[in-house]
């Protein structure tokens, strides 16, 4: 092996917050995912007060100094994302021009994994808990245990923010970690010169190579556009929804602010074609066609609140002893 090169233990591609949960729980040491609550509570006492206070061993009479903080990097990690070197980058701009002010998810899915209910906790303890909305399907119509009401609120845009850069802060994870590249190419076996005993990943982007044993893909909505022939270009107002920097479109906009007549089409039954629905509407638009394959369905989450609720266990138990993954 040629020690010129050097191989990350982690390749990350994409810098948002399945990005930022990865990296996050690389570098904790008691996730609350894999440890009981006591000994969570026992673990996080000591690791948050155990270096700030000196320690004497009853039986040797040694006293043990406490130590200064140190960046948790237990692995050697990098991530690469074609829209910024700083956490979610692509995420905020996307969620600016989309003007979502909360967000879709409950309180206990964020990327802390430390702390099911760490942003909960966070929320509370800097007095934001106006900035919670309550699910509306959360109520009386599903059974869910009402210990866990608190959680089926959506937070606001900002709060999730801010939180994310306390993770980002306490993890040390801001220094030479994420690098601005486009991933073109990843390919995974022996490398001449580099490693000829191991196999690894190589990942090629638009600024140089990369090796790693392990690569994460965070990308998100990362697949080139697939927009029918003939319908235009983007300076003709017709784009994909990750390709929009503004909306309406300057050309539509400046049809709007003459008060001509405005058709807007939107393509796809996701909850983004439903956010750039409501935006034309507010914007102007005198008609939103809304394009869908099949009927509109209407869900609060990818699965149903049955699958988080009071009885989740008997879900679980028939998807686990079914015969067939098919629908019954």
């Amino acid at each position: 092996m040629n020690d010129c090169y050097t191989i990350h233990d982690v390749l990350i591609v994409g810098a948002g917050p399945c990005s930022l949960a990865v990296t996050a729980r690389l570098c904790e040491e008691t996730p609350s995912a894999i440890f009981t609550d006591e000994e969570h509570r026992r673990y996080h006492w000591i690791k948050r007060h155990g270096d700030r206070a000196s320690i004497k061993n009853k039986r040797t009479g040694q006293t043990k100094q406490p130590k200064k903080s140190q960046t948790c990097r237990n692995y050697s990690t990098l991530v690469l994302d074609g829209t910024g070197n700083h956490w979610m980058e692509r995420w905020n701009q996307l969620f600016k021009t989309f003007e979502i002010s909360h967000l879709r998810s409950p309180m206990f899915f964020h990327p802390d994994p430390l702390d099911r209910d760490g942003l909960l906790s966070y929320t509370y303890e800097q007095g934001r808990d106006r900035e919670l909305v309550e699910i509306p399907e959360a109520r009386p119509s599903v059974t869910i245990d009402e210990r866990d009401r608190k959680d089926y609120f959506t937070p606001s845009r900002s709060l999730f923010q801010d939180y994310c850069r306390c993770l980002v802060d306490r993890y040390g994870l801001r220094k030479d970690l994420i690098q601005q590249e486009k991933v073109q190419d990843i390919d995974f076996g022996f490398v001449p010169g580099v490693s000829e005993t191991e196999q690894i990943f190589t990942t090629r982007s638009d600024k140089g190579v990369h090796y790693a044993r392990s690569v994460v893909l965070a990308v998100g909505p990362g697949n080139a556009p697939a927009i029918p022939a003939g319908l235009g270009t983007a300076d003709q107002a017709c784009c994909h929804a990750m390709q929009i920097e503004m909306f309406p479109d300057p050309s539509v906009k400046a049809k709007l602010r003459e008060k001509k007549d405005v058709n807007i089409v939107v393509v796809g039954g996701g909850l983004t074609s439903a956010q750039l629905t409501m935006m034309a509407i507010k914007h102007g638009a005198k008609k939103v066609f809304h394009l869908v394959r099949g009927r509109l369905r209407v869900k609060p989450f990818d699965v149903d609140l049955n699958w988080m609720g009071k009885f989740r266990n008997f879900e679980e138990a028939s998807f686990w002893s079914a015969d067939t993954d098919e629908a019954s």
